[in-house]
């Protein structure tokens, strides 16, 4: 009854993680070679994010950049979905990757206009979370590549484990940064910095515990 039926090798690489993690770090490549402005704002987002509330004409990054930047997050997400997920019983949708992005980016969005108003700060506390949600892709994508290509990584549960190891360290930095963005921009509004950065440690530690019971749950 199995004649006909193809072998998996146990030596044979995860072609979907592997193919969208190549493309992540493929297209962070293209990224740094021909978007010299959205990767530099992308640095600073983890080593200077005060640097992104003073931006002058010849720093706007391009539309193409901004893409690009946005897509590195979403693909690079998705690839650890598919390792965290590649043993469990149930599988996440596609679009899931994308709907965490957006709703992530709204909900900064709506919260910096209500609380410190239209301007560099709201703006730039949009922007570091772009970044932010393409530094969790790259992360991701990189063990991707490590986990899909290494038989005893992806055999195991040290793929999903990984997976759940680097997005929380990615999520506690983006958190951290985001806090300093936001303590060293208007430190006069005591009361709107510490709503803002209870708000952003909060949205961290909640997918931050909900990635670990999927896991846990899914094995």
């Amino acid at each position: 009854m199995q004649e006909g039926t193809p072998l998996t090798l146990w030596n044979a690489p995860d072609e979907a993680s592997l193919a969208l993690a190549v493309g992540v770090l493929g297209g962070a490549w293209l990224l740094l070679a021909g978007f010299p402005r959205e990767a530099q704002r992308l640095k600073w987002a983890w080593s200077r994010p005060r640097n992104l509330t003073t931006r002058n004409a010849s720093e706007t990054p391009q539309t193409m950049g901004v893409v690009l930047n946005h897509a590195l997050g979403m693909f690079g997400l998705w690839t650890g979905l598919i390792l965290a997920f590649q043993n469990a019983p149930q599988s996440l949708p596609w679009w899931s990757a994308l709907a965490w992005m957006a709703s992530g980016l709204g909900l900064r969005a709506v919260a910096g206009r209500l609380l410190v108003g239209p301007g560099d700060l709201a703006s730039a506390w949009v922007e570091v979370t772009r970044h932010n949600h393409t530094w969790v892709g790259l992360a991701l994508a990189s063990w991707g590549v490590v986990a899909s290509l290494n038989p005893v990584v992806r055999e195991g549960d040290w793929g999903p484990k990984g997976v759940i190891l680097l997005f929380s360290l990615a999520m506690a930095v983006n958190a951290f940064r985001a806090t300093q963005l936001l303590r060293s921009s208007h430190p006069q509004r005591v009361v709107g910095i510490l709503y803002l950065c209870v708000l952003e440690w909060s949205w961290s530690l909640f997918w931050i515990l909900w990635s670990i019971r999927a896991a846990l749950r899914g094995h």
